[in-house]
């Protein structure tokens, strides 16, 4: 039996009892005078009485269920094991990932305490996370400091030439690069600037260097921007290939958005850069997907990361007929038919593209599907309806529909001349509503 006093004001602790069965309640005093019908308020303390913690201990002793704490040496190997478990995160992970590798193991640790202070023994907590934390931090900066000095200064060289998916892969196989390819599904995006001869011939060495510069810049960053891949630049000329070396199921759609906003922002320097001023700069664009070796090119003492294939060479071509039909971005249908409803397209032509055996379609790009001008739907509607004709043989008829809108539309022009002349000395039987573009 043990004695103590219950008061208020002496021999009153703080423990976990407040946490687990609430405040303490004041009942009826005992041993005591009845209160007065004013003091009968009930009300709760956060502490409890010290004899209370007294006859716990008596208990636990007697029935041999007291807490068992661990020692030193057992709790030192704990705190050892679980700064070992971060430092090993946070040397296989970003900073950012091994900080929640931390929490996490924070939090199975506390877990794994609580169930074993149900079964009177007690874990240390404190210990193992200030170690795991101190680990954390000299590890992050022993790597911000050494290790990952090296990678850094290499990603932010070859970032220049290489693609941050190839400098990824490299830096994860720590293996060097080597020659050879996969075979790929993608879409070649080409691009040149029409003129550029003219426009070189104006400029000094120092404002051509400017002048291509910010041109490029703008292109690749809103090709980039796109998932796309710049592979090379060949003059004033941009080859990018939307699909590798990162799988992008939707490589069409993202290169066709790419070449809009190519449009979009050569127009915007034209008409605000001190470097385009004067000059109305055009370029063309082309557009082609299909398959195509891609992968480590080249000698076996220098190679890059390049895209091979006859999809390259179509899209080479496709850039280059936009001259002939007056058009700023052509695709193939193999493009269009991936891309789906998502675009406006406007079928020009079925032509014999130099290289290729069959016949290829060729498809303008407008806009955006619902955002094409009043202008271009009533340009695609006459041209449409002027080539069913066109195909037929119907020259008279399909002259008629390209003169609607041949004042302001390039396309139309052209075949309102070619029916003009065919429909003066028809053609003969074997006449073929196809083209020819011999040269590039």
């Amino acid at each position: 039996m043990i004695f103590g006093t219950l008061l208020d004001a002496e021999d009153r602790k703080q423990t976990s009892k407040r946490f687990a069965t609430g405040l303490d309640q004041a009942g009826a005093p005992r041993c005591a005078l009845p209160p007065a019908p004013s003091a009968g308020a009930r009300f709760g303390r956060s502490s409890i009485a010290g004899v209370y913690i007294h006859a716990t201990a008596v208990n636990n002793l007697m029935a041999r269920d007291a807490l068992v704490e661990l020692g030193r040496r057992p709790t030192t190997l704990i705190a050892i094991g679980f700064a070992a478990l971060v430092a090993f995160a946070a040397w296989m992970l970003a900073p950012a990932a091994a900080a929640t590798v931390y929490v996490a193991l924070v939090a199975i640790v506390t877990l794994c305490a609580a169930i074993a202070f149900t079964r009177a023994l007690a874990l240390p907590l404190s210990e193992p996370f200030l170690a795991g934390l101190a680990s954390l931090a000299m590890m992050i900066a022993y790597r911000l400091v050494v290790t990952d000095r090296g990678q850094r200064l290499l990603r932010r060289s070859f970032a220049l030439y290489l693609a941050p998916q190839v400098i990824d892969r490299m830096l994860a196989s720590n293996k060097l690069p080597m020659l050879g390819g996969e075979t790929r599904h993608v879409t070649v995006f080409f691009s040149d600037l029409a003129g550029f001869s003219a426009i070189a011939e104006r400029m000094t060495p120092t404002e051509l260097v400017a002048f291509m510069n910010e041109y490029l810049s703008a292109m690749t960053d809103i090709i980039e921007s796109k998932g796309g891949y710049v592979d090379k630049y060949i003059g004033d000329s941009i080859v990018a290939v939307f699909g590798a070396p990162v799988d992008d199921p939707h490589h069409a759609h993202n290169a066709a958005l790419a070449a809009l906003g190519c449009r979009a922002s050569l127009d915007e320097f034209n008409r605000t850069s001190m470097a385009f001023r004067g000059l109305n700069v055009v370029h063309r664009m082309g557009l082609n997907s299909g398959e195509a070796l891609v992968g480590n090119i080249g000698s076996r003492r220098r190679f890059n990361y390049s895209v091979m294939s006859d999809a390259v060479n179509v899209a080479s071509r496709l850039e280059g007929a936009n001259k002939f039909y007056g058009t700023t971005i052509i695709a193939s249908e193999t493009t269009v038919a991936l891309t789906g409803a998502a675009f406006a397209w406007r079928e020009l032509d079925a032509t014999k593209v130099k290289g290729r055996a069959t016949p290829l379609k060729l498809y303008e790009l407008l806009a955006e599907a619902g955002q094409e001008t009043p202008q271009q739907q009533q340009a695609a509607a006459a041209y449409a309806e002027g080539l069913a004709h066109w195909r037929v043989r119907e020259f008279a008829a399909a002259a008629t529909c390209f003169e609607r809108v041949a004042e302001f539309d390039k396309p139309s022009a052209l075949f309102l001349r070619r029916a003009g002349e065919l429909a003066n000395q028809p053609p003969g039987a074997d006449w073929e509503p196809v083209s020819a573009l011999e040269s590039k």
